[in-house]
């Protein structure tokens, strides 16, 4: 068989953000419900403490975008291999034709075998896809795990947009990207690519299906105990309504605008700790640059 043209892709890279469910006024509503917890779980309660709610004072509203990939590739290899194969055939069966060729048959005490030789057509293909907090510090991609909490938001309406810095605006802190495009991909390559049991390659494909950067948004609403002079932060999420509390309002606040070029950054250093398979990688990575630098002169 004729070796085809290798064909590396990535078919889908997008920046999105899911939409509202919740109205502001729910979320501050929520928020007002929930706001003595957010200085300690004693506060909460009936006790001598029960006082601080009037005490506690809304000082500021902030929406804030979190950051999740949504990663899909598949890996496909086309080869051929050598074998040989055994046929249980009747008593009679002295032989077989398999197209011009003759092959004889070996008695036996019930039934008779032929055997022939064979080149095996294969294909093995493997698809890997992962959600990935986007917030995590990891220095090894083998430690990156699937988030399934993230499962529910890919269902939610979503929009494209074509910048991060799109989303930037007035009372909106947009979360740091830790993980980066090339961190993920080489994670979900090492699972992907492997090595076959091949005398003969003769097509070898990796294809990103979905490249997505997520944003999900909750607003941040500040809180201070003007009796105490202490501060508190509730955080609601709005899609969800989930309620969660933070130390501090910019703990995941990027220190510096974040940009396309830096989060999707896919280059040489993603072809490390692979598996067999690297020259393939290579060609991946070369072909999603090429990509990239399409999608930049068409803009």
């Amino acid at each position: 068989m004729a070796r085809k043209k290798d064909i590396l892709k990535a078919t889908k890279e997008e920046i999105r953000y899911f939409e509202d469910k919740l109205s502001k006024e729910e979320m501050v509503d929520i928020a007002e419900k929930n706001k003595t917890k957010a200085f300690g779980f004693f506060s909460g309660l009936k006790s001598k403490f029960s006082g601080d709610k009037k005490d506690i004072k809304l000082n500021k509203i902030v929406k804030r975008f979190d950051p999740f990939w949504e990663l899909v590739a598949e890996s496909s290899v086309d080869y051929e291999r050598a074998s040989n194969y055994k046929v249980t055939v009747s008593k009679e069966v002295k032989g077989l034709r398999i197209g011009n060729k003759d092959f004889d048959g070996s008695e036996g005490r019930n039934y008779n075998t032929v055997s022939f030789e064979s080149i095996d057509l294969c294909n093995e293909t493997r698809k890997r896809g992962m959600l990935i907090d986007g917030t995590l510090q990891v220095k090894n991609p083998s430690n990156l795990k699937h988030t399934k909490r993230f499962e529910k938001y890919v269902k939610e309406s979503s929009k494209k947009i074509k910048h991060i810095k799109d989303l930037d605006r007035k009372d909106v802190m947009i979360s740091t990207v830790r993980v980066k495009a090339s961190f993920i991909l080489r994670s979900i390559l090492q699972e992907i690519i492997h090595p076959v049991d091949a005398d003969k390659i003769t097509n070898e494909e990796i294809e990103v299906k979905k490249l997505i950067l997520y944003f999900i948004p909750s607003y941040i609403f500040e809180y201070e105990n003007t009796k105490k002079n202490l501060k508190g932060y509730v955080s609601v999420n709005t899609i969800t309504g989930e309620v969660s509390y933070i130390k501090e309002m910019n703990l995941y606040k990027a220190k510096q605008p974040i940009t396309e070029t830096a989060v999707f950054d896919i280059g040489v250093s993603a072809l490390s700790s692979l598996v067999p398979g690297g020259e393939a990688t290579y060609r991946l990575i070369k072909g999603i640059q090429r990509e990239r630098r399409f999608k930049k002169s068409k803009a």
